[in-house]
């Protein structure tokens, strides 16, 4: 197998979906289209693999390069929250107050 059928394979089973269920999420007409492409004999065009990173919501790089540590665009987006968290704790009680309420009018919107 392929890197890329590799990848698709694990993020399709990490999900619990089939082979079918993937390929009429992304339109094909076939599901031997997506099993061709999880075995290796195959490949999407680059279209297709922007759909897929879509639907897996991860990076197009992460299903293509070999490389043990993948992050999806959730785990950035929580990885980003974090930080910005441990930075308001450092500030000074009356700083981490003010943004307290400014978070409070914007959650009341």
């Amino acid at each position: 197998m392929s890197i890329l059928g590799d990848r698709l394979r694990e993020e399709r089973e990490k999900r619990g979906w089939s082979q079918v269920f993937v390929a009429k999420k992304l339109g094909l007409k076939r599901s031997s289209t997506y099993a061709n492409w999880e075995y290796g004999t195959r490949e999407p065009d680059l279209e297709m693999l922007n759909k897929i990173s879509e639907l897996y919501e991860i990076y197009i790089d992460d299903l293509t390069k070999s490389s043990n540590k993948k992050k999806s665009k959730q785990d950035e987006i929580h990885e980003s929250k974090l930080k910005i968290a441990e930075e308001i704790l450092k500030l000074p009680e009356d700083k981490r107050k003010i943004i307290e309420d400014l978070l409070k009018t914007f959650k009341n919107d």
